[in-house]
């Protein structure tokens, strides 16, 4: 879905009750992925669920959203299971 997919992300974070977002197994992850989650994380004040299960979008994390996420105070479940090969660490 590429940009599409980081449009859509940054749109939600607008919308007063989207409480649920599963990203699980989109595909091609970017860097702007993960600044649209991370926008997400410091706009939405509804997001309670969010689960990006085998999107990669981990690798691409920045430090501000980590800070985005411990700022925010609805955030309730965040899932960022990956599945890694043995050898690829």
């Amino acid at each position: 879905m590429g940009k599409t997919l980081d449009t859509i992300i940054y749109n939600l974070a607008f919308s007063p009750k989207i409480k649920l977002i599963n990203l699980s197994s989109t595909g091609t992850v970017s860097r702007d992925t993960a600044e649209a989650l991370y926008k997400l994380l410091k706009i939405s004040g509804a997001i309670e669920t969010l689960i990006m299960r085998q999107t990669g979008v981990s690798t691409y994390l920045s430090e501000d959203f980590f800070k985005a996420l411990g700022e925010n105070k609805t955030l309730a479940y965040l899932n960022l299971d990956e599945i890694v090969n043995v050898g690829a660490l």
